[in-house]
């Protein structure tokens, strides 16, 4: 998929990159808030379920996590990559962190989940420190953190609509914080196809140009092989991450 951005878009990610930059609080403390449309607000629980897999996915240990949930944006339109991708989002933000609108913004990413579709790509965006991911009705029928994992040492989950929902979630978190798919990988475990959260689904995506390394590493054919998710980066993501010190371009 190709990454393309209006004019204005852009304009307002590179003003939220700079203040972002200027007000960093503590390089150790990576600032992460999570705003609801009024589609994702109508399920109970959801915020909370995010700040939940917030904490298990993002708890690396460059940085101690602080996600919050900052509340209910009314946004034209549930569909998350469309909001984000024709500059909404990010205008709110942008807007936001010069007191313009009710929104307060985070120095590292400042993330809107709707309740779009997640059956047709783009499912979500992500510019430097903003992004939109869309299911918000998937995210509601998740189990807990530690009920879905298969494999507790690779953050293992299974290819369920819900587990894919909330790994596009990190997916995007990854674009905003300066991750690209090719720091995404994909593995042979147990008979299965396991693909990291920079990848995701790409891993099997026959449009999906498979022939460039990822991490260094190909992707190994999927085949008829069954397929599994992994809800943690993978360790050269986890390297990227770890030199993040806020200064992002769009």
């Amino acid at each position: 998929m190709k990454r393309r951005v209006f004019l204005g878009t852009l304009g307002s990610a590179a003003s939220i990159g700079t203040l972002a930059y200027a007000s960093r609080r503590h390089a150790d403390t990576l600032a992460v808030r999570v705003w609801l449309s009024d589609g994702a607000a109508s399920y109970d629980g959801v915020g909370d379920r995010i700040l939940e897999y917030l904490e298990a996915m993002l708890s690396l240990e460059h940085w101690s996590l602080d996600a919050s949930v900052g509340g209910t944006v009314s946004v034209s339109t549930e569909d998350a990559a469309r909001v984000t991708r024709r500059g909404e989002w990010p205008m709110a933000v942008a807007s936001g962190a010069i007191g313009r609108r009710d929104v307060e913004p985070v120095p590292d990413v400042n993330l809107l989940v709707t309740d779009g579709s997640m059956e047709r790509a783009p499912t979500g965006y992500g510019l430097p420190h903003i992004a939109s991911v869309g299911g918000a009705r998937h995210i509601a029928d998740l189990e807990p953190f530690d009920d879905l994992l298969i494999d507790r040492d690779r953050s293992l989950v299974p290819n369920t609509t819900p587990a894919r929902t909330i790994q596009v979630l990190a997916h995007e978190i990854g674009h905003a914080l300066g991750l690209e798919h090719r720091h995404g990988v994909a593995f042979l475990y147990d008979g299965a196809v396991v693909a990291t959260p920079m990848l995701s689904a790409y891993a099997w995506d026959p449009d999906y140009d498979d022939d460039r390394l990822h991490c260094g590493t190909a992707i190994p054919p999927a085949g008829d092989r069954k397929r599994k998710l992994s809800l943690a980066f993978s360790s050269c993501a986890r390297r990227e991450l770890a030199a993040y010190d806020g200064s992002l371009s769009p």
